[in-house]
């Protein structure tokens, strides 16, 4: 797991890079920005960090969720499958300034969450119940997802 981690932490990196393309548009490849992909990827970065910290035990139980298993077990998800749950939105123009303050910010809550119990929970919009070793993994996934868009759009433009 701290290797997943450790991948995160190199994504956070390369969001950080990526802040002065934020202005870089492709509709015809994304709906959003870089700018927005970086904003929604960092929002749900810190919203999961913030909610596994709350250290919510599991039970075990949990309702089946074939997105969840299909995700976490391939380790990755379609473009366009699912729309960002409202909570992760990011807004319509984000600028440098405000997205290096949400990076610094959403490094901060993240912290190192191997410290939290392994059975720590959130529940997510749409992965419903995950637990600590999940959320990491998914946090990695989805953020590489967003990368890979950022990329496309990077490479179109150049």
């Amino acid at each position: 797991m701290q290797d997943t981690l450790d991948r995160l932490y190199q994504q956070l990196d390369s969001l950080d890079g990526l802040i002065a393309s934020a202005a870089v548009r492709r509709p015809e490849l994304s709906g959003w920005s870089v700018g927005q992909h970086i904003e929604h990827s960092l929002i749900a970065l810190s919203g999961m960090s913030l909610a596994l910290k709350k250290e919510h035990p599991g039970t075990g139980e949990r309702p089946a969720n074939a997105y969840r298993d299909l995700v976490l077990s391939t380790g990755s998800f379609p473009r366009g499958a699912v729309q960002a749950p409202e909570i992760s939105r990011p807004s319509d123009n984000p600028d440098p300034s405000h997205l290096a303050r949400v990076l610094a910010k959403t490094r901060s809550r993240l912290g190192n969450p191997l410290e939290l119990a392994p059975t720590s929970t959130i529940i997510h919009p749409i992965m419903n119940v995950m637990y600590r070793d999940e959320v990491i993994t998914f946090m990695a996934i989805h953020t590489g997802h967003h990368l890979t868009i950022i990329q496309d759009i990077l490479n179109a433009s150049a």
